[in-house]
């Protein structure tokens, strides 16, 4: 007699959060083919055989995004609590981005269903007066950075560590040398690189910031050139709209992130995963966050970690420059990059330290153990 399928329901807001279940899918399903995937989520986790009950290709599951579009979120959030209720899946994997998944969890944990937490919301950096709600709602968290297992273990939630998914498709992936190469032909061997983020917002605040960067570096060291890394096709032509008003040499390159990465002599980001590729690939690094003085006014008290980008946080120190900004200071990103550039003693200290950080941490394998231990809370369940 054949086995019922299995049904388990997923939720990824944002293209990080698809690639990363995407990945979490296709181990699930080498371990137990009898599992059908019903939920939310992008192209990667439809190819992985998602039946997905909207597509989420232009949308996204952020607050903001939720308020512009509000009456599309109910909607959503309507079909998934329906599909729950009628369907009731052995399990619930919630993948980030709390402010639309804690609604799922909710209506999960009334129905008996167990809810996993996959790569928790970054809780412990702010809003940690929600860590009392995740311990409601949620019957195991499966995190990425050793040091939120302490974190949520002093709050009393079933918590394991897994690794980074990231390690995962760095190696899967690899890097096209030839491009590298190609790169590195074309523009010399001072590579600067511009990563702003994938999103609209990320782009339109940081790359009008580095690009002014650009400008006085190149004009303090002639052979430096600049590689700005598109990592979504659709914001091509914002790109290319806001880098019409500056005068630097510049080559914009879609996708390719981890050839422009090890293309690069010194990158410049937002204070995402990004800067965790970056330290895979032993990068000097400089991270800059901005955001508008009233966000930072209200953001201020909630920030309960000394750093802002991932690569100190999880150092424990300063490894690489960081900055914090309601304003523009380009002058501290140039002051910075020069001395990333020309300080040979620098560039060195910060590799060593990207080197013995990424001994630690960079390990292969998150996906598979965390499949692990959702087919164990199955099983128990």
């Amino acid at each position: 007699m054949p086995e019922i399928s299995r049904k388990i329901f997923i939720s990824a807001g944002e293209s990080s959060g698809d690639i990363h279940g995407a990945h979490l899918m296709r181990c699930l399903l080498e371990k137990d083919s009898n599992i059908t995937f019903y939920g939310l989520g992008r192209e990667n986790m439809l190819k992985a055989g998602l039946h997905g009950l909207h597509d989420m290709t232009h949308k996204s599951l952020m607050w903001l995004h939720a308020l512009t579009e509000l009456s599309t979120f109910m909607k959503m959030k309507k079909d998934c609590i329906h599909f729950l209720s009628r369907e009731r899946p052995c399990a619930v994997i919630l993948i980030d981005y709390c402010g639309f998944n804690f609604h799922i969890a909710r209506a999960a944990k009334k129905l008996g269903i167990p809810v996993i937490y996959y790569i928790s919301p970054q809780l412990w950096a702010h809003g940690p007066w929600r860590v009392r709600k995740m311990k409601k709602l949620v019957d195991k968290l499966l995190v990425i950075y050793p040091f939120e297992k302490p974190f949520y273990d002093n709050a009393g939630i079933p918590v394991t560590y897994v690794g980074h998914p990231l390690f995962d498709e760095i190696h899967k992936e690899g890097v096209d040398e030839g491009l590298v190469t190609e790169l590195k032909k074309q523009l010399g061997e001072t590579i600067v690189s511009f990563l702003p983020g994938s999103r609209r917002q990320e782009i339109v605040r940081l790359l009008p910031l580095f690009l002014q960067s650009a400008v006085q570096i190149h004009q303090k060291i002639p052979s430096a050139q600049f590689l700005i890394s598109c990592s979504d096709e659709q914001h091509l032509d914002l790109i290319r709209t806001i880098t019409k008003d500056y005068y630097a040499p510049y080559k914009i390159v879609v996708g390719n992130v981890h050839e422009v990465i090890e293309a690069s002599g010194l990158c410049i980001a937002g204070a995402g995963t990004i800067t965790l590729q970056i330290a895979y690939y032993l990068k000097p690094m400089i991270i800059a966050y901005k955001i508008s003085p009233f966000a930072y006014f209200i953001a201020k008290p909630f920030l309960i970690t000394p750093f802002i980008g991932l690569v100190n946080k999880l150092a424990g120190k300063m490894v690489v420059p960081e900055r914090l900004m309601c304003r523009g200071n380009h002058a501290w990103l140039v002051n910075q990059a020069i001395q990333l550039l020309n300080n040979p003693q620098k560039r060195q200290a910060c590799i060593h330290e990207l080197s013995l950080l990424m001994n630690e941490i960079a390990k292969p394998g998150a996906s598979e153990h965390a499949a692990d231990e959702i087919l164990k809370l199955i099983a128990q369940a």
